[in-house]
């Protein structure tokens, strides 16, 4: 059984520090099967390029659970870098729970349950690979059960002028929807702003964490029309509307409305 393996690529993150290119590579890693590449001149972007290629290899299943990745020599040949950045680069795929190393036994790829799905880079190549929307899905229901409850929250804790400047930022919104770009950063500023009042900063974290990442994703945004928009407005009037009233259970129910009725909407169609 063969591994491929993929070249470090020239990411505009990693201002094209190396071409990508394919090399193929036994279970049994034999390095002289691999295209020796000259070193780059940045170490330190190489060694992000290794792992964003590995991560993106492991979460795309062309090397899979229980497999084992090639030695650390022939890694180097294939990439063109140190054994010090080979080593670095599986310390953090380790981290990140999508390897497991043994000395003296070599790497092995993780099973999916075990990959920290929180890592901003596993995340998206995660959500990248996923053609059955399952993680934006998994993603949608964080946030519902998450939202909802902050939201309540905020309900109870928001003083006088944090929900004067929910109004300020709705009205905001509504002059936005012209312009589909500049609404979408703005709707998550709304919501931020809700979360920031509910008090919960873990909560907080989580959802800034994940959301950049699942915003990222054409399939995550669907087609932008402004019927879509408007429907998402009339979503973040009634929030807005029972925040204002102090209606906790009121504000949580409209947030769960919202989200997932927006996802719905949206949600392209799973391929056959």
């Amino acid at each position: 059984m063969e591994i491929r393996l993929l070249q470090a690529t020239a990411q505009a993150s990693l201002a094209a520090t190396v071409a990508r290119s394919y090399y193929v590579l036994p279970m049994a890693a034999r390095p002289e099967s691999l295209l020796p590449r000259p070193a780059p001149r940045r170490p330190a972007r190489l060694g992000l390029a290794v792992l964003t290629t590995l991560i993106d290899k492991i979460v795309s299943g062309e090397l899979p659970a229980q497999s084992m990745l090639p030695t650390e020599p022939a890694l180097c040949e294939a990439f063109g870098v140190s054994r010090t950045v080979i080593r670095e680069s599986l310390k953090v795929l380790e981290e990140k729970g999508l390897v497991r190393v043994k000395q003296g036994q070599g790497t092995t790829v993780a099973a999916p349950e075990q990959w920290n799905l929180l890592d901003p880079l596993v995340l998206e190549a995660a959500i990248r690979h996923d053609e059955r929307l399952n993680i934006l899905d998994d993603l949608i229901e964080v946030r519902v059960g998450l939202e909802c409850q902050m939201t309540r929250q905020a309900a109870a804790k928001m003083t006088d002028a944090q929900i004067a400047e929910l109004h300020d930022a709705l009205v905001a919104l509504e002059d936005l929807l012209d312009d589909p770009v500049e609404y979408l950063r703005a709707d998550t500023e709304y919501h931020d702003m809700i979360l920031r009042a509910s008090g919960n900063q873990l909560g907080r974290s989580i959802i800034r964490s994940i959301h950049p990442h699942a915003r990222g994703s054409a399939r995550y945004d669907g087609a932008i029309s402004v019927k879509s928009l408007l429907a998402s407005h009339r979503g973040h009037v009634a929030i807005y509307e029972r925040l204002a009233a102090r209606d906790a259970d009121g504000a949580a129910a409209a947030m769960q409305s919202h989200i997932s009725k927006s996802w719905h909407d949206r949600k392209p169609p799973a391929p056959e």
